[in-house]
């Protein structure tokens, strides 16, 4: 056959199991990309038409071809910032507030006095002492330097005194009841809860060079798990917009992100932000396929881990304890209504049921006054019953839940949640009810890697007891790779474009280790990203 250079394609790939996610779920053979998008999806025999001399032919020898997948809600500038440029105390390698002061004291003896020393990852639970450092600690570790020492799920940190100091914090008084701990003589420990720690994240400097070296380390680490596009959970304020945006569109970040509208200082910050988009007139959706402003977003309660979020009855291990609801319902309809009848889609950090009834009333509020076409969604949706589960599915709310939490989380889930567990992150009923839920790895509460939220999604299971939560809710492969990429588009408005090996789609591909759908469940986190391509280029190679 003649054909001019300009008709063969760029690069095929062959001999492989492509799993497309088109509506049939088919598996194909082949795939065929031009420029930055795909032209081609079939057999071994059909792709050969696309090659010229100067094609690109990867032979896929059996391997699994997916589209990129898509993290549907994470926060790129903090998993970059502690892979680059803050102490990391996971729990997976720092087991004591022993090591935890030796690593700040390490950090102190090079930081000039004064300098903020930063600290996260930590989990109580998996410390010897089982609980939280105190400030007195902190103190000891470094004396001459203020400490943020964050808890891994972000919704609480230790600070000490200089700290504290800082941030001008004098007392619980200045906060809701339970955000600033205080010790049975009224002494403030250091540790500060929802709004109380993230009022002191904007007194903690960061430089620019600081962010833009957090967006490279998290860049790489997403493309070496085959993530090609992801939601960014949050912004550190109005400066930072322009810096994710030149960094997108000079490819620092290659990765594409969709923005949600949420400021990370607080509350207070995030309603006076929020009001300011909403006056400039524009619509969520603005920007390009690499760079583009989502959702608006509040943050209604705290963890599941914490626990912090905001339950209907109390935890079932303290009758005393239902959590922290940082927005009263009034408050939760006025910035939602308003976003909603401005023309954006709206969203809400929601993990207990009693939050998530608060961002479901006031959808359906912002609905009722305004029944315009939205995709609105519910960031967690953490904890939920079958009449939120009705309600959700009768708005057309897309839940963005993280089943890669109970490989971290499943037994305390358990202690802390009881039967809850059984509608916790419930993907199976999701599926039931033809409701469609996207992924998200809430990194750096965990690591970003998909395949724990996959092997989440099929077992729930707790990666060092083995414990269960909620077994009934286990899903299938095909179903949880559907969240973590078709979906992921549908939640962003993008299902056009991308989350699916079809023919006009963006050429956002990952090459896995092996062929997935026959990888025994038990050994699903041990699949490896060997590929990633990002608009046709390869962006990562294992």
């Amino acid at each position: 056959m003649n054909k001019s250079l300009s008709m063969y394609a760029d690069m095929i790939f062959k001999h492989g199991v492509v799993v497309t996610v088109d509506k049939e779920n088919s598996i194909c053979e082949a795939v065929a990309v031009k420029g930055n998008k795909i032209v081609y999806v079939g057999d071994d025999a059909g792709v050969e038409m696309w090659k010229g001399e100067n094609t690109k032919v990867i032979d896929l020898d059996g391997r699994a071809l997916l589209p990129g997948f898509i993290d549907s809600h994470m926060h790129l500038g903090m998993t970059g910032q502690n892979a680059a440029v803050i102490i990391d105390c996971n729990s997976n390698d720092v087991t004591s507030i022993r090591q935890i002061q030796e690593k700040i004291r390490e950090a102190a003896a090079k930081t000039p006095k004064g300098a903020w020393i930063k600290a996260t990852g930590y989990e109580q639970s998996k410390l010897a002492e089982g609980r939280h450092p105190t400030r007195d600690e902190l103190d000891e570790a470094a004396p001459d330097n203020p400490v943020q020492l964050t808890r891994c799920c972000l919704h609480m940190g230790v600070y000490n005194t200089l700290a504290l100091e800082a941030g001008g914090i004098t007392g619980p008084e200045m906060f809701a009841p339970g955000e600033v701990v205080v010790d049975e003589n009224g002494r403030m420990t250091g540790l500060l809860k929802e709004t109380a720690c993230t009022y002191m994240w904007d007194k903690v400097i960061y430089t620019e060079e600081e962010f833009m070296k957090s967006f490279k380390a998290a860049n790489d680490i997403l493309l070496s798990y085959g993530v090609t596009s992801m939601h960014d959970g949050s912004f550190y304020g109005e400066e930072t917009i322009g810096l994710y945006q030149e960094a997108c569109r000079s490819r620092l970040i290659k990765v594409r992100m969709y923005n949600l509208l949420y400021h990370a200082y607080g509350k207070k910050k995030t309603i006076e932000w929020v009001n300011r988009f909403i006056s400039t007139g524009i619509h969520g959706g603005l920007g390009d396929d690499h760079f583009r402003l989502g959702h608006v977003k509040i943050l209604i309660d705290g963890s599941t881990s914490g626990p912090s979020c905001a339950t209907t009855e109390p935890y079932s291990h303290d009758p005393n304890l239902k959590g922290i609801q940082l927005y009263t319902q009034e408050e939760a309809d006025d910035i939602i209504i308003k976003a909603h009848n401005a023309g954006f889609n709206v969203s809400a950090h929601a993990v207990g049921d009693a939050a998530v009834n608060v961002i479901l009333t006031s959808i359906e509020r912002a609905m009722a006054q305004n029944p315009r076409p939205c995709r609105h969604r519910i960031e967690h949706c953490g904890i939920i019953n079958e009449e939120l589960l009705a309600r959700i599915k009768k708005a057309g709310i897309v839940p963005i839940p993280n089943p890669g939490f109970f490989n971290e989380n499943a037994e305390i889930y358990v202690k802390y949640y009881g039967d809850r567990v059984n509608y916790m992150f419930p993907l199976k009923s999701y599926l039931d009810n033809g409701i469609i839920a996207a992924l998200g790895s809430d990194s750096p509460v965990i690591e970003a890697d998909p395949m724990i939220g996959l092997y989440g999604a099929m077992t729930r299971s707790d990666k060092c007891s083995g414990t269960v939560a909620g077994q009934g809710q286990c899903i299938g492969i095909m179903d949880a790779i559907r969240m973590y990429t078709y979906n992921g588009a549908y939640a962003s408005l993008e299902e056009d474009i991308k989350g699916s090996i079809e023919p006009g789609k963006l050429a956002d591909l990952v090459v896995l280790s092996e062929n997935i759908l026959e990888t025994p469940v038990e050994k699903i986190k041990s699949v490896k990203a060997d590929m990633t391509v990002i608009d046709g280029e390869i962006v990562y190679e294992r």
